[in-house]
């Protein structure tokens, strides 16, 4: 989740609300490179479920910043959706990906492949 700082820094209450598709049925974000293979692909889903929760009414606290009260609700809101608090720009599909991460990403890979064939070796023994 991305949120812009922006409108953490009035000193009002915050309604958080969080929100998570079932993609069982059908997907409802947009991948496709037409706007109409996507309205096409949303209207000959099964259907589109989602989960809602309304949380409970946040304020900014006097001593916290509006980066730190917007991380706090962006905590509890993946919190209650089950989703990785993870803090991130939003730019990641625009920039290329570094060498040395695809290499990290291939390491942590490798290690669970094997970890797998290892444990499946065992059943078989």
């Amino acid at each position: 989740m991305q949120f812009k700082k922006g409108a953490f820094e009035a000193n009002s209450v915050v309604y958080p609300i969080a929100i998570r598709f079932d993609a069982r049925f059908g997907d409802p974000f947009w991948w496709q490179d037409k706007f109409f293979h996507f309205i096409l692909y949303m209207l000959t889903s099964w259907a589109i479920v989602c989960n809602v929760w309304y949380l409970p009414p946040m304020e900014k606290k006097p001593d916290e910043s509006a980066s730190a009260f917007a991380d706090r609700v962006k905590a509890k809101i993946a919190h209650q959706g089950g989703m990785i608090d993870l803090t991130w720009d939003g730019f990641l599909k625009s920039n290329p990906v570094k060498e040395e991460w695809k290499k990290r990403q291939q390491e942590e890979f490798a290690k669970h492949l094997k970890y797998i064939s290892e444990c499946d070796k065992e059943k078989e023994e």
